[in-house]
C-alpha cells in the first residue's frame, strides 16, 4: 500500500521530468518565410548611418521598412532639410550680433540696420527684395538637387543621397573617418531641425529666439 502511494505521489513528477525532456529535444520550430523576410529589411536598416545612439534605429511608422526602395530618396531629403536648417540656426545667431553695413535696398531707404531680428524681419523686406529669395529659393530647387529625377524623386544609380556639390565636397579615403563625418552631419542636422523650428516658435510668441531667462 504504500509502495502504491509512493508511486502516486512520484507519478506527476515523472510526468512533468518526462514533458520538460520531451520539450528539450523537440525540434524547434521553423520561423515562417514571410517573417523572415519581413525581419531583413529591418535588420538592413539597423545598420544604415544615422542609427547612432541614444536611439539607434528608430522608425515607428515604418518608413523606411515598408518601402525600402524609396529609403535613398527620404535619406537624401532629411539631409537637404537638416542642412536648411543648420543654415537657418546659424542666421539666427549670427543676426544677434551682427549686421551688414549699408543698405539693403537704397531705393527704399531701408538699412540693414534697421530690420529686426527673426521673422520680423520679412516685414521691413520691399517686395522686390521678397521676390529675390523666393526666386533663389526657386533656382536651388531646380537645379542644385539634380538627384530629384522623375514622379516623386530618386536617387542616381552609383550616388549618394546628399551628394550634390561634386568636387567641391571633401573627401574622405577612410570608410570609418567618412562613416563618422557622415553620421556627423546627420545628426547635426536634426538637432538644428528641432532647434530651428524652436527658435521659430520663440520668436512668433515672445519675440526673441531666447529661451525666457537666458536674455
Amino acid at each position: 500500500e504504500r509502495e502504491r502511494e509512493s508511486l502516486l505521489c512520484e507519478s506527476p513528477m515523472l510526468s512533468l521530468t518526462s514533458a520538460s525532456a520531451l520539450a528539450l529535444h523537440a525540434p524547434l520550430a521553423a520561423v515562417p518565410t514571410a517573417q523572415r523576410a519581413a525581419a531583413a529589411p529591418l535588420m538592413a536598416m539597423e545598420n544604415e548611418l544615422g542609427a547612432t545612439g541614444p536611439l539607434g534605429y528608430w522608425d515607428p511608422l515604418g518608413f523606411s521598412t515598408k518601402q525600402p526602395e524609396r529609403f535613398a530618396r527620404y535619406r537624401a531629403v532629411e539631409l537637404k532639410h537638416g542642412r536648411i536648417a543648420m543654415a537657418a540656426c546659424t542666421g539666427y545667431f549670427v543676426q544677434s550680433v551682427l549686421r551688414w553695413p549699408g543698405y539693403l535696398s537704397t531705393s527704399a531707404g531701408v538699412k540693414f540696420s534697421d530690420l529686426p531680428n527673426g521673422i520680423a524681419g520679412f516685414a521691413k523686406i520691399p517686395p522686390l527684395g521678397l521676390a529675390q529669395i523666393f526666386l533663389f529659393i526657386g533656382l536651388m530647387e531646380a537645379f542644385t538637387w539634380p538627384f530629384y529625377q522623375g514622379g516623386l524623386g530618386k536617387v542616381p544609380e552609383g550616388k549618394l543621397p546628399g551628394d550634390v556639390a561634386g568636387d567641391l565636397w571633401v573627401r574622405y579615403s577612410d570608410p570609418e573617418v567618412k562613416k563618422h563625418k557622415l553620421n556627423v552631419e546627420i545628426n547635426n542636422g536634426r538637432a538644428a531641425m528641432m532647434g530651428s523650428l524652436g527658435m521659430l516658435m520663440h520668436d512668433h510668441i515672445l519675440g526673441t529666439w531666447i529661451p525666457p531667462g537666458f536674455q
